[in-house]
């Protein structure tokens, strides 16, 4: 596996992220989905340890703060901070959004679309968006993914908080083994089912990397270079960094990536790296 390598204009997310305020109506009224839709962890069959990340497609965005990107039905649901909003994925065409209390990380589960912050835990209804109920956690949250029993929530440690997924209630906390990765701040997640067993890709904050990690042990079991999303999109900004994993649907070995404050949402398809 290759060692750390720091991309020279990324750098770290903010170590606070806002805390969760009051929860305002709808600014647009939609449906996400005409059903109920069901997650479903992404499977892949590559046996690879070390990826590369192929650019398929990019789809122009407003430059917002992108900070959790989750797959609901044939949208794709993208956490803005104070915004929970549906998207068309070919398009980024804007088809529902709901105001929020800030905060990062996004999740669809079960019981429903958890949206998360610094304090406390919304879960939002995956259809129209709306508020279903709250709750209290104290950790920091830099991404979440739910791995078809838990929610997996990344702190920019290299430690794994896994809670309830229908109370948000924690359960355990895993430690990485990161030996190499020992510096990295886990941010952005996306649960995967690998062999079948729940891992989970999690973006290294401040880098070109993410890197896979299975969820019953905490070793790293792969690594992906990110090198062809991050030279196209050229940040500009400290905070201008992957915010977003989500699958693509009916695709294994596909994912849409964004990041905060990115020109582009971009359709990769990670290949094995020779």
């Amino acid at each position: 596996m290759k060692p750390l390598r720091v991309n020279r204009v990324l750098c770290p997310m903010v170590a606070g992220l806002l805390a969760l305020a009051g929860c305002a109506a709808p600014q647009r009224v939609a449906q996400v989905s005409s059903a109920p839709p069901t997650p479903v962890p992404i499977a892949t069959g590559s046996t690879s340890r070390h990826f590369h990340a192929q650019v398929l497609a990019r789809v122009p965005t407003d430059r917002a703060d992108a900070r959790g990107l989750e797959l609901v039905g044939d949208l794709l649901v993208e956490n803005t901070g104070p915004v929970i909003r549906a998207v068309a994925p070919a398009t980024g065409e804007v088809q529902a959004q709901q105001a929020v209390p800030p905060g990062s990380g996004t999740a669809l589960t079960p019981a429903g679309l958890w949206h998360t912050g610094d304090e406390g835990a919304v879960l939002l209804d995956p259809r129209s968006l709306a508020e279903r109920r709250r709750t209290t956690i104290t950790d920091q949250v830099w991404g979440l993914c739910y791995d078809g029993t838990n929610l997996v929530q990344s702190d920019g440690t290299t430690r794994l908080l896994l809670r309830d997924r229908d109370t948000a209630e924690l359960i355990r906390e895993l430690r990485v083994d990161a030996r190499e990765w020992a510096a990295a701040r886990l941010g952005e997640l996306h649960c995967a089912t690998i062999d079948g067993r729940p891992q989970v890709w999690a973006a290294v904050t401040g880098t070109d990397w993410m890197i896979r990690v299975d969820l019953a042990s905490g070793t790293v079991t792969a690594d992906a270079d990110l090198t062809a999303v991050t030279v196209a999109e050229v940040p500009t900004g400290r905070n201008q960094v992957i915010g977003g994993i989500a699958a693509v649907a009916n695709a294994a070995g596909e994912l849409w990536l964004t990041g905060r404050h990115y020109q582009h949402r971009y359709r990769v398809r990670l290949q094995p790296r020779v």
